[in-house]
């Protein structure tokens, strides 16, 4: 149904437009070394400092490897949605997700810094691997310009960030496939070939509800996965960012300064750029990082890391969406445990 050939044209003529080339003059490998040490020591996680991909990608590189992520996860879905649909609904339906795809794959390309990434989620056979990581350094380099910070610190603030990232799945190797199970439960059903009544009915039952952007087409048990997985998400943002700032401070000059820049740079977009964020449901990362790093810190004042390490035990310590806002709860529930 989706020209995969299509969304690649579409997706690299848009980051094309305004992207530089990457400067090469930083050690990104030398940068990871540096960091995984002090942020072991901080939070009690050990991994391996070797084994994981570096790759210090351009756009085109960094569309390539998620246009393969978006077709494993979209493909058997696509297939099942398509059963008994007539041949103009499928082309133009067809051409409309290939034109969606492509355009939201190069407007991300042009913002994505930093990327650490597990493989498929759907893939779970594979769970056990160290994450590539990409370094997306011509975006790194117009992005320090744009918000006036030294380049070099802006890179290993964003290596920084991700190895947090390797810390939690490389740490915690669960953490992966229990994603994946989630997307699973969230993407199968929209192979479901919905009515206009019943499309209706979702929406007025969601708007009703609270339900926004992504989530007005979801059906119950859909609504469900999605709180989990904003739960999850929560925690693993949040983390990041708290254990970000503690180790941060020690470790890349003018911390503060660049975090705050960072900070009112996610918080001010252009109009346009807020639509689309809204209307994907990408602006619910931003509250992600708030709450989750909220979450952390109150739980580290109290039980301190090792306490907030629990999380990361198995799935059932993961908290809920109102644990997460309320941490006295889960803190509660993991003293009955």
């Amino acid at each position: 149904m989706i020209s995969w050939a299509g969304v690649r044209t579409i997706a690299v003529a848009l980051a094309s437009r305004s992207e530089r080339v990457p400067a090469g003059d930083f050690d990104y490998s030398g940068a990871v070394e540096r960091t995984l040490d002090p942020l072991s020591r901080f939070t009690g996680i050990s991994i391996p400092p070797a084994g994981r991909q570096l790759r210090i990608a351009g756009r085109k590189e960094w569309i390539d490897f998620n246009i393969e992520g978006f077709g494993v996860l979209m493909e058997p879905v696509l297939k099942r949605a398509a059963a008994g649909a007539d041949s103009v609904t499928w082309a133009l339906g067809g051409a409309t997700l290939t034109a969606q795809v492509g355009l939201l794959l190069g407007f991300l390309s042009a913002r994505v810094l930093g990327q650490y990434d597990t493989g498929p989620l759907v893939l779970r056979e594979r769970s056990g691997e160290p994450g590539k990581v990409f370094f997306l350094d011509g975006n790194i380099v117009s992005a320090a310009g744009r918000i006036g910070v030294p380049v070099d610190g802006l890179r290993l603030w964003i290596v920084l960030h991700e190895m947090t990232h390797a810390l939690q799945f490389e740490g915690y190797p669960w953490l992966r496939s229990y994603l994946g199970e989630l997307l699973e439960s969230l993407i199968s059903p929209l192979a479901e070939r919905l009515g206009a009544v019943e499309t209706l009915r979702r929406i007025s039952r969601n708007l009703s509800t609270g339900g926004r952007s992504v989530e007005l087409m979801m059906s119950g048990p859909q609504r469900e996965a999605f709180d989990r997985m904003q739960a999850t998400m929560s925690v693993i943002e949040g983390y990041s960012d708290y254990v970000m700032h503690h180790v941060g401070r020690g470790l890349v000059p003018n911390y503060e300064n660049l975090s705050r820049r960072m900070a009112a740079s996610r918080a001010h977009r252009p109009a346009l750029e807020t639509a689309i964020f809204r209307i994907t449901g990408m602006d619910m990362k931003l509250e992600q990082y708030r709450l989750g790093e909220a979450f952390a810190d109150t739980v580290v004042k109290r039980q301190g890391m090792q306490g907030l390490n629990r999380v990361w035990e198995r799935p059932e310590n993961l908290p809920t969406l109102a644990e997460v806002r309320d941490p006295g709860l889960w803190m509660s529930r993991m003293e009955a445990v």
